[in-house]
């Protein structure tokens, strides 16, 4: 799924460069990350010329085909104490997507935390609940 172009600013902002042989190799916010291609949502190291990349790399989206803003609806959701079902009905996902994403999120907890705070606007207890659904809902695998 392409990416809009507020998405892939946001995610080209985060990027870095993985080539170990690059001076600005793991450096995040450099202004080396070029715009290699918009429509494929690929990137490139203007430093080393590296070949292109996915945006999404390094992130909880890579490989998904699921608009961004989607699955964040569903996570604020569930962070809003929404239940599983009654958000794959309003949202049109299935609860294997939405279980899926719940993963990925706590697979990356602090820098999905910090994008919970800063980018989805949540508060500590909102964000508390939303952790605190993702445990519960491990223990019961």
């Amino acid at each position: 799924m392409p990416l809009k172009k507020q998405e892939f600013d946001v995610l080209k902002l985060h990027q870095f460069c993985d080539n170990s042989s690059c001076t600005k190799y793991g450096l995040v916010g450099e202004g080396n990350i070029k715009t290699h291609s918009f429509a494929s949502g690929q990137g490139y190291c203007n430093c080393c010329k590296s070949k292109p990349f996915a945006m999404r790399k390094g992130t909880m989206f890579f490989g998904l085909r699921t608009p961004i803003d989607k699955i964040i609806q569903v996570l604020r959701l569930l962070c809003s104490g929404m239940g599983q079902n009654a958000i794959c009905r309003q949202e049109d996902v299935t609860g294997d997507s939405v279980r899926n994403w719940i993963i990925l999120a706590s697979e990356q907890v602090s820098a999905f935390t910090e994008y919970m705070q800063r980018d989805m606007h949540l508060d500590q207890v909102q964000i508390d609940e939303f952790w605190s659904f993702i445990r519960k809902k491990r223990e019961l695998k």
